[in-house]
């Protein structure tokens, strides 16, 4: 009796702990965590998108789940959603899974390791409730190295990988008619897929002839979806002409690398002409009402008129080029407004000169003297805190003999017709 007592609990002590055994391999054997990039089957190259999609599946009931992710050495990374749940099979058994998907950007090429993701679980099955820690296997990325020009290395190109760039441009007025002494605030919006905010591009300098252009804030955000982050920038600039005559603001290209064609492609802000507004336009002539035939008074008026004339004109021919003429009231204008010392009225009167004669502006806006005193009064209007003004007097002094020099060779120019007497 005592032997057979003694067996019986030598097996009950045998087949006890292989059940337990048993039963703790089958919960082991029951769950399983994977860690998967998602690179469309080509190697990435350094910041560009890649999605790194984590899913755990588990047969037992799950009370409490905390995932502990490993720290992305050489990866720049943010979440994209919030972690999901649903049934699911695992093995023919209905079974639950856990999925999170974050966006990882490479820093550098060559073969970076992703450490193990952690998943502590509390977990009830039929030996009561347990705690396991599930851990997916190391896996590594093959990143790699930029052979073409430019690349994320090139210091002097920005370096942008994106599924799709988008460019738009505002301006808060008409830029072939800015109002005379007014700037206009230029708005460019940059959209791209698949990066950050920060991978954007800094804001581009906006430099032409003709034109001064001063930096406004810039605003950036990045959009979360499903399908990665949309990132967005937005830049501004005042801006405005600094001559009397159109001004084409240069295009800008913005390189970038289409990650779905594996190509450089380029994005372009456009080209703007900017000219200031014509003020003073006449009347349409058109509309005037059709007069009454001229009397006779009227038409010994009109002979005695052509006369005068003809004789004035015979006059100018003979005496050539020099003859005296009367300078243009935006020359008076000009003196007037330095000596009250009124930038904004001097600047007017400086445009109105210019369109007064076209031609001889031609020749004293090329002046080093004129031309920077102009760009020196232009910056002082458009901030006067940031740019004292400058002398007017001399600058106008400067202005009236750069004119007067090019209405003498204009002069010069035309007096190469023979007087119509013949040689004096």
């Amino acid at each position: 009796m005592v032997r057979t007592t003694a067996r019986l609990l030598l097996v009950c002590a045998t087949v006890l702990p292989l059940g337990a055994a048993a039963q703790e391999r089958s919960i082991f054997d029951d769950v399983r965590i994977e860690v998967t990039p998602e690179s469309h089957g080509v190697d990435p190259y350094p910041n560009e998108l890649v999605m790194l999609r984590i899913r755990g599946t588990y047969r037992p009931l799950i009370n409490i789940a905390h995932m502990i992710q490993p720290p992305l050495t050489n990866f720049g990374w943010t979440n994209l959603t919030r972690d999901v749940a649903y049934d699911a099979e695992f093995d023919g058994f209905p079974a639950k899974t856990f999925e999170r998907v974050i966006a990882i950007f490479p820093e550098k090429s060559g073969e970076l390791e992703i450490g193990s993701f952690t998943h502590k679980l509390s977990v009830v099955d039929g030996a009561g409730q347990r705690t396991l820690e599930v851990k997916s296997a190391p896996i590594k990325l093959k990143v790699a190295e930029w052979t073409g020009p430019g690349g994320p290395r090139d210091p002097k190109q920005w370096w942008l990988p994106s599924a799709g760039v988008r460019v738009t441009d505002q301006w808060s007025g008409d830029p072939n008619r800015v109002p005379r002494g007014e700037t206009l605030r230029r708005t460019v919006t940059i959209e791209a897929d698949g990066v950050m905010a920060e991978q954007l591009p800094p804001s581009p300098v906006m430099r032409s002839p003709g034109v001064i252009s001063f930096r406004g804030p810039i605003d950036r955000e990045t959009r979360v979806t499903e399908n990665g982050p949309v990132a967005r920038a937005v830049y501004r600039w005042d801006m405005r002409p600094t001559t009397a005559y159109p001004a084409i603001v240069e295009p800008i290209d913005i390189p970038w690398f289409d990650t779905r064609s594996r190509t450089m492609r380029k994005a372009v802000i456009p080209a703007q002409r900017m000219a200031w507004a014509v003020s003073g336009a006449p009347a349409d002539a058109s509309a005037a009402p059709a007069e009454a035939a001229p009397g006779p008074w009227a038409t010994a008026g009109a002979g005695a008129l052509a006369f005068l004339t003809g004789l004035a004109l015979l006059t100018i021919g003979r005496r050539g080029a020099g003859a005296p003429r009367l300078p243009p009231r935006a020359l008076y204008a000009m003196r007037i407004a330095a000596w009250r010392r009124d930038p904004v009225a001097f600047r007017a009167a400086v445009t109105r000169l210019a369109r007064a004669e076209p031609e001889a502006s031609r020749l004293w806006a090329r002046d080093p003297e004129a031309r920077a005193g102009l760009a020196e009064l232009d910056r002082h209007l458009f901030d006067a805190a940031a740019a004292p003004p400058p002398a007017l007097g001399r600058l106008g002094r400067r202005i009236a003999s750069a004119r007067a020099a090019a209405v003498a060779a204009g002069r010069t120019a035309r007096s190469g017709l023979k007087p119509l007497d013949g040689p004096a």
